[in-house]
């Protein structure tokens, strides 16, 4: 029965891990898209100001 305690803990724990690292990734995503976005935009800009 403690063996099986154990698992248990285990398990939810490694739901809980898994859970933070999908988060992590989309933030991280989230925030690189940003990035991308902001430099395109900052490209139009340039591309408007010199016409």
């Amino acid at each position: 029965m403690y063996i099986f305690s154990i698992l248990i803990y285990f398990f939810f724990l490694s739901i809980i891990a898994g859970i933070f690292y999908l988060v992590y990734t989309w933030v991280n995503q989230f925030i690189s898209l940003k990035k991308e976005q902001n430099d395109l935009l900052r490209e139009i800009v340039k591309k408007m100001e010199n016409k």
